[in-house]
């Protein structure tokens, strides 16, 4: 028996393939080492902020935030009434203080808008005229290491924040981690985000302090629970998974078109559109639906399909395709209104509808 287990084992390992596995640990790894890394950047800034340092040219915590003291940091936080309001004025500081301290004032994103459908479909032209494998391997790598500098000064600012807020005596660095004081702390949050009582640490210790490490995600967490009203912390992870979901857009509808790829954007967008109805979405799937009727090659073909019907009935059949849908031309009406609300409005008005 023990022969037959050790026999299965010594199998099983044959399969294994330990240089495949050594290059997935490494993945791992250098994630935890730009965690690491992460709050190196922290604690530097920190030590920046310190010192009267953590500032570039006129801009400086004080005077962006129209402050005259640390402990205002989070009071002025605490009242920043959205989301929104939240990451422009993040931005605001990456903008104007950390990547110009950092030697990186050409990350600094500008508020031009973005290239029209026309402008990227010439600048893919350009591309395709000028095949350069070397510059699109360096354009991409240029592009990768760009949004990783950023992504990570946008993660770092508030956490850095929040150590600012902080007495000197309620955390400590120590190499990979800092240890925040859980007493200077609302129990709430202690629970929250440790798991633990503050009521019951203080039963268990003389002590009037009890430090616990945070690596860089927990110090994130507890800056959000500590840095935003209650209100303003619940939407934030909406408004993340939001971010994310329009970076993954971005990078499908920018790579080559498939078959097989279009088939399961469908599939996604039908999901996500059953996720709206479920939870009474109606505006956005309006929207949707409204767009679909500004599409020219779908527009176009439709428009193909009937216009077949009426030149062989010499005009005796006029119709109108939406979708699946056949109506009549003659009695098809557009209403204007990019909201629930305001198509209501429309229809009543254009059928006289008494409300």
């Amino acid at each position: 028996m023990i022969k037959n287990k050790k026999t299965n084992i010594e199998s099983e390992n044959k399969m294994l393939d330990k240089q495949l596995n050594t290059m997935l640990t490494s993945i791992g790894n250098n994630t935890i080492q730009n965690e690491v890394t992460s709050m190196g950047i922290v604690q530097r800034n920190n030590e920046l902020f310190q010192g009267g340092n953590f500032k570039y040219n006129n801009d400086s915590i004080y005077s962006m935030l129209g402050i005259k003291s640390p402990n205002a940091i989070l009071t002025e936080t605490r009242g920043f009434d959205s989301v929104d309001r939240i990451n422009s004025e993040r931005k605001r500081l990456v903008d104007r203080i950390i990547l110009p301290l950092a030697n990186f004032k050409n990350l600094v994103e500008s508020d031009k808008e973005k290239a029209t459908k026309l402008d990227k479909k010439k600048t893919k032209e350009n591309n395709k005229a000028k095949p350069e494998p070397d510059h699109t391997i360096k354009k991409s790598n240029d592009k990768i290491i760009a949004n990783a500098i950023r992504t990570t000064a946008n993660r770092v600012l508030y956490p850095s924040l929040f150590i600012m807020t902080l007495d000197k005596s309620n955390y400590k660095f120590d190499k990979k981690v800092v240890r925040i004081n859980l007493f200077c702390l609302k129990n709430e949050i202690v629970k929250s985000i440790f798991g633990l009582d503050n009521d019951n640490l203080k039963k268990a210790t003389d002590s009037k302090v009890y430090f616990m490490e945070c690596n860089f995600t927990l110090l994130e967490k507890l800056t959000q629970k500590y840095m935003f009203n209650i209100s303003i912390d619940r939407s934030i992870t909406a408004t993340e998974q939001s971010e994310n979901l329009e970076d993954t857009t971005d990078d499908i509808i920018s790579s080559e078109y498939t078959p097989e790829k279009a088939e399961k954007m469908m599939k996604s967008i039908c999901s996500q559109l059953t996720y709206l109805d479920d939870n009474n979405g109606l505006d956005a799937i309006l929207k949707v639906e409204n767009h679909l009727r500004t599409l020219t090659n779908y527009g176009v073909t439709l428009e193909e399909i009937v216009e077949t019907a009426r030149k062989q009935s010499k005009g005796g059949v006029v119709k109108d395709l939406y979708g699946s849908w056949v109506v009549d031309n003659a009695t098809s009406v557009e209403l204007k209104g990019n909201t629930i609300e305001d198509l209501t409005k429309a229809f009543n008005k254009q059928f006289k509808i008494a409300v």
